[in-house]
């Protein structure tokens, strides 16, 4: 039959692109399929909530003092520079504090600062006398050899009451017995390290009176 040889070869080439197309289409199938990944991200959410802030300590509450000096002495032959040398001093001194705030009160008697006293609502008053050794014992003062001490009076506020008072173990003296000399307006010539050393030791007591020391080291 001569259409035979003519299926015979369209058999055998179908068969043979069927054989060729089957091995393309399975690796395609395997690409297409086992190719592919999908990624997947997690966003955390945010969480928005009050923000809080650390509150700083209180500050410690200052003792306030005002501070004054006696100048009207019995005597009269004390320099007047002692005065403003000692009151400067144990102002700067009260100021190593932390916690302290001490300003000047100028010329003030005990009568002044009382007054002061009372019409201060926080400031406590402190009154400073400068005296001489000899004349509150009796002694005559021989060849202007004076010794000076420095009183404090430390007053209330609003009710003018004396709370403490007290005087220096520390001599102001004359000469420049134990330091550099200050030059003299109308008296002795007296030790600027004595002078230094007295208004020191009459502010330490004065803070010791509201339980209060000064930092180590600490000079005027």
């Amino acid at each position: 039959m001569p259409g035979r040889p003519m299926k015979m070869k369209l058999f055998v080439a179908v068969v043979i692109l069927l054989a060729s197309t089957t091995p393309l289409l399975a690796q395609s199938g395997r690409r297409s399929t086992g190719g592919s990944t999908t990624s997947t991200t997690t966003t955390t959410p945010s969480v928005a909530g009050p923000k809080t802030t650390e509150k700083k300590p209180a500050a410690a509450p200052k003792v306030q003092l005002l501070v004054g000096i006696d100048r009207e002495e019995v005597f009269n032959n004390v320099p007047y520079y002692i005065y403003d040398t000692v009151l400067d001093n144990v102002i700067r001194r009260l100021g190593d504090a932390e916690i302290v705030f001490a300003n000047s009160g100028g010329k003030m008697t005990r009568a002044d600062a009382s007054k002061a006293a009372k019409q201060e609502k926080v400031r406590w008053v402190v009154n400073l006398e400068i005296r001489s050794i000899y004349a509150d014992s009796g002694r005559q003062v021989k060849n202007n050899q004076d010794e000076l001490v420095v009183d404090y009076t430390v007053i209330e506020p609003e009710t003018g009451k004396i709370k403490r008072s007290g005087k220096t173990q520390q001599h102001i003296y004359q000469n420049g017995r134990g330091g550099i000399s200050l030059p003299s307006k109308n008296g002795g010539v007296y030790s600027e390290y004595s002078i230094r050393q007295a208004a020191i030791e009459a502010a330490d007591k004065i803070l010791a009176g509201f339980d209060i020391t000064v930092r180590q080291g600490s000079q005027p």
